[in-house]
């Protein structure tokens, strides 16, 4: 079975954005090794365009595993917890089959975006593009990667991650050329939702 990547993103407490790690500690303390079987790797982070928004990302070995855990008495009270402590907003949660993290989620600086299908467009219209983006941005300065496949239970989105060595560097490697070519007649027949994170390891 193919790894599952599970974004989750909202808007957090005053009290997890001053310090998170007591919370993490928290909901760690209440997690089992028995419960989290499955899980390969967790990092959590920031939105660097608003800091007040979170990510929690989280790499389960398929998607059976991680909807085997979404069943478990320790999910439900470690969500019990984050919901009184931790988030200010209901996150809002992905799951996608991505081929290839291993660089970007540990680089300086994550890009997550999504490419929603407009109004009678095909994914046959957008898949191309994606498919060209990706093998436009292999040799780019200052780029860890990518990786891209649709949204589990939402087929007509696209999501990408991406790693850069800062937001800057993503910016300028897509302010002209063939990249902003490509990138703009994706927006002709998708609509597009980016941000920026700083992620960083956690031992969930």
């Amino acid at each position: 079975m193919a790894p599952a990547t599970e974004i989750m993103y909202f808007k957090a407490s005053p009290s997890y954005i001053k310090d998170p790690s007591p919370m993490i500690a928290e909901l760690t303390a209440t997690s089992s090794g028995e419960t989290l079987e499955g899980l390969l790797k967790a990092y959590i982070g920031f939105e660097t365009e608003d800091p007040s928004n979170a990510f929690w990302v989280f790499e389960w070995v398929s998607q059976d595993a991680h909807n085997v855990h979404r069943g478990t008495d320790s999910f439900k009270a470690t969500q019990a917890i984050a919901t009184r402590q931790v988030f200010a907003s209901k996150p809002i949660s992905m799951a996608v089959n991505f081929s290839d993290t291993s660089r970007i989620f540990s680089a300086p600086v994550t890009e997550f975006v999504t490419f929603t299908l407009k109004e009678g467009v095909s994914m046959d219209q957008l898949q191309p593009l994606v498919t060209q983006l990706e093998a436009q941005l292999e040799g780019t300065p200052n780029f860890y990667g990518s990786s891209w496949a649709p949204v589990n239970e939402k087929p007509n989105v696209i999501h990408g991650v991406l790693g850069w060595e800062s937001v800057e560097a993503h910016w300028e490697a897509v302010s002209s050329g063939p990249l902003k070519e490509t990138i703009d007649k994706v927006k002709e027949v998708a609509d597009l939702w980016l941000v920026h994170a700083i992620l960083k390891q956690s031992n969930w």
